[in-house]
């Protein structure tokens, strides 16, 4: 325990390290704050401790990010009984790039990740304190709809009365207490969901998810964190045929399943000779090595082709910096979210000048009484 602990804080040190120093407060973030009203107070309860800065707005999920990598190990003590494999697995766990991106971003999902973990745990030791976090779960969030779908599923399974009266009964207070709805004509965006979950797991290692989902089904010994991420996964796909799904709302669910991943993959190299674990040696390495690219290139995303998709985490804060150069301390625009964002950098509101951000072609344009009298490309805007 002690390695795994000391591991994960050199770990999420470097990511609040990297978050503080290179990503700014987005238009993005504003927009999962304005989803999940709970973040709201959490970074209030930060800025009072640390004061409004990029400290106090990343220090929260990295926090949590961390205590799920933990929370994520103590879980594997009912699946790995060799303290090696629970490294590996949590070690996995935590450079999946969906985990790393949830921990250093302002979002849900990084918390959903946690209450799941949590939920899962308590349910193995006490039973009672699970029923009660899943109560509070209710009025959370419409995401845990998916979850309380999952588990009545479990509950039939495993003829659980207690567990599928009250998750039938959490799922119809969520539904309409949110008032979830799946609406909409069949569009098709089941491919844009499968690349989003390529992006979470990276290629190879959500192939390997896929095929550990396959595996599981037909598994006699299949337990609750099987039905957690088999339905959450596939309620997202056969919705992604109707409707553009919120992502978050499912993956948090998946990422759980790492342990089965590793369970498997372990079971099937060891219970095979040694002169016949070549294949599976390559397998290995080509998943390590491809999540580690993966994970470089999220920290480098920056200088590649994907920077137009996350533009809007780098170019807030030098984007201020440059206006409150040239004296622009007051700033209005229709782009509300924007005008928040820069808000958090100290431009207050007013309408001297307007600001507009067309995000097809990167660029910020400033206009005073009318008059454009400036445009800033915000791709070549730097924090590096």
């Amino acid at each position: 325990m002690k390695k795994i602990i000391a591991v994960s804080f050199l770990f999420y040190s470097f990511l609040l390290w990297y978050g503080v120093s290179f990503l700014s407060f987005s238009i993005v973030d504003v927009r999962s704050i304005d989803h999940f009203p709970v973040l709201n107070y959490i970074l209030n309860f930060s800025f009072f401790l640390f004061g409004k800065n990029d400290f106090a707005l990343r220090v929260p999920e990295i926090i949590v990010g961390f205590c799920s990598v933990l929370l994520f190990y103590k879980l594997t003590e009912f699946y790995l009984k060799k303290e090696k494999d629970r490294f590996f697995a949590t070690i996995i766990f935590m450079l999946i790039p969906g985990m790393i991106i949830s921990s250093i971003i302002v979002n849900k999902s990084v918390y959903l990740i946690f209450l799941t973990l949590l939920f899962v745990y308590l349910y193995k030791t006490n039973k009672i304190y699970s029923y009660i976090l899943l109560a509070l779960c209710v009025f959370l969030d419409s995401g845990f709809i998916s979850l309380f779908f999952a588990l009545i599923f479990y509950a039939i399974y495993k003829k659980d009365n207690v567990l599928l009266l009250l998750s039938l009964l959490f799922l119809a207070i969520n539904a309409n207490y949110f008032n979830y709805d799946i609406g909409g004509k069949p569009k098709g965006h089941f491919l844009d969901l499968f690349g989003t979950y390529f992006l979470i797991f990276s290629p190879f290692v959500f192939i390997y998810f896929l095929f550990s989902i396959y595996k599981g089904f037909f598994d006699k010994k299949r337990d609750i964190v099987f039905f957690i991420a088999f339905f959450t996964f596939i309620i997202s796909i056969l919705l992604s045929f109707r409707q553009r799904i919120k992502i978050d709302d499912y993956a948090p669910f998946t990422l759980v399943y790492v342990i089965y991943m590793v369970k498997y993959f372990l079971s099937s190299y060891r219970v095979r000779l040694p002169q016949f674990r070549g294949t599976y040696k390559t397998v290995f390495i080509v998943l390590i090595t491809t999540l580690t690219f993966f994970d470089i290139a999220l920290f480098l995303n920056r200088y590649t082709p994907a920077r137009k998709l996350s533009s809007s985490y780098y170019f807030i804060k030098p984007l201020a910096s440059e206006l409150k150069n040239k004296n622009i301390d007051f700033i209005n625009s229709k782009n509300k979210r924007l005008l928040r964002a820069l808000n958090f950098y100290g431009l207050k509101k007013g309408n001297k000048y307007m600001i507009i951000y067309e995000k097809r072609e990167n660029k910020v344009s400033i206009f005073h009484k009318k008059r454009k009298i400036m445009q800033i490309n915000v791709s070549k805007l730097n924090t590096l």
